[in-house]
């Protein structure tokens, strides 16, 4: 039987993009998802960040929370200046704010033909938006919240970008609840902040940070729970047995 070859797009970050056999299937909506702590949004600017360095697509990161000082701080530890980025045109970061009580709507905002337009103009391969919560919460009714999401997808789609969202649980563990968001996206990157047993039988504690591919539409992918690192130059995935937890 004939297979039809799957056009990837590479994350960058070290070690995923082999569980992902190459990256994401090209145009794909994808959620990363988890607690507060997890490197949502790391992981979501690093995509964007990689994507300009590494693989010369034009990225946009789109922000409803941190201001661009903030973002530009966080990433200079990494030894990345996003300002710089964005002056150079490899990047675009947006700081959304709107004014509800005006009738100020984000998803008519970030769906808009002149959204779409100028997305078109600086040629756009990759979108982040952080996080999609806070989207959807201060959006009207379209109809409910999963067509308004489905709105978001298929405009970006068309765009013939692929999509990170991320997206806030306020419960984690090894089997999360599942919410609307999870049935329409294409993928699920679920990353996991766990509280693990101190090595060599110590009784402190401490934290290790997980990542799991739940949902991955279009490609085979790693089906295991991997450890990952914040390290000096972002995430890093490692393929390796993580440790005992206390759970």
């Amino acid at each position: 039987m004939l297979s039809l070859a799957i056009e990837r797009v590479p994350t960058g970050i070290p070690g995923l993009d082999e569980l992902l056999r190459g990256g994401f299937p090209k145009g794909a909506a994808i959620l990363v998802t988890g607690i507060p702590g997890c490197a949502k949004t790391i992981f979501a600017l690093q995509y964007i960040v990689n994507g300009a360095l590494k693989y010369g697509d034009r990225g946009v990161f789109i922000t409803v929370e941190q201001s661009v000082d903030q973002l530009h701080r966080q990433f200079m530890e990494f030894g990345h200046d996003i300002k710089k980025l964005q002056e150079d045109g490899r990047i675009a970061v947006f700081s959304l704010e709107i004014k509800p009580e005006l009738g100020e709507d984000f998803l008519m905002r970030i769906t808009s033909e002149e959204f779409k337009s100028a997305m078109l103009e600086f040629g756009a391969k990759r979108i982040a938006i952080d996080p999609l919560n806070l989207v959807m919460q201060f959006s009207a009714d379209y109809g409910g919240e999963r067509r308004g999401i489905q709105r978001l997808i298929t405009t970006y789609k068309k765009l013939g970008c692929t999509t990170i969202f991320t997206h806030e649980r306020s419960k984690g563990g090894l089997e999360p609840e599942f919410g609307v968001q999870d049935f329409i996206v294409d993928g699920i990157i679920y990353l996991q902040l766990i509280k693990v047993r101190g090595a060599m039988g110590e009784r402190e504690s401490l934290f290790e940070r997980r990542l799991s591919i739940l949902k991955m539409r279009e490609t085979d992918h790693g089906q295991g729970i991997y450890r990952f690192e914040i390290e000096k130059d972002g995430i890093h995935v490692y393929h390796g047995v993580f440790l005992r937890t206390d759970q």
